[in-house]
């Protein structure tokens, strides 16, 4: 039995994608640091879609967190999909933000899903059609700064198709840019 891991399912993106793979008959595994907000959905699926839902507590900025929840998720599940979901803006002028601010931002927006995908890699190539969506979402208008944070990521995902072309495994990026006003 296949399942998804869906990387930040406690936000209103990672939820709705999870929701939208339920629908599909997809089986999830659901990351987060909110408790509550986990629960909560794993229940909701639970109610609307026939379909197998764990859930995992995760600190996207702690790596060894990381690689527990991966070791586990690869001892116990297979996986062919990993939904990578990150927001990708910063709210205030680099100089504003203290050393401990910026090092937990720079890891949950950029490092935390290079390190799933790594940790995920041996499991997700064990299928013949692995799939890993990159859902960035940002402020809009983007600033140049972060046209060239996403310009990155899509540049990476490239390099990596086309590393991996052969073996079935393939990485979508989708940005979103969200006004302002909206809450992600």
């Amino acid at each position: 039995m296949n399942f998804s891991v869906i990387r930040s399912a406690d936000t209103l993106w990672g939820s709705a994608a999870a929701m939208e793979l339920a629908m599909q008959k997809r089986h999830l595994i659901l990351l987060g640091n909110e408790l509550p907000a986990l629960e909560s959905l794993s229940q909701k699926i639970k109610r609307h879609a026939d379909v197998h839902v764990r859930h995992f507590i995760t600190d996207d900025a702690v790596t060894q967190d990381i690689i527990a929840v991966c070791d586990h998720i690869n001892m116990h599940y297979e996986v062919d999909l990993l939904f990578n979901f990150a927001e990708i803006g910063f709210e205030q002028k680099l100089e504003d933000y203290d050393i401990h601010q910026l090092d937990r931002k720079l890891k949950v927006s950029h490092a935390a899903g290079t390190l799933y995908l790594h940790q995920l890699l041996p499991n997700l190539l064990l299928h013949g059609n692995a799939l890993v969506m990159q859902f960035w979402c940002c402020a809009a208008p983007m600033r140049p700064w972060q046209e060239a944070l996403v310009n990155y990521n899509l540049h990476y995902a490239e390099f990596l198709n086309s590393e991996w072309k052969d073996t079935g495994l393939s990485i979508k990026n989708f940005t979103v840019e969200v006004p302002v006003s909206v809450t992600t």
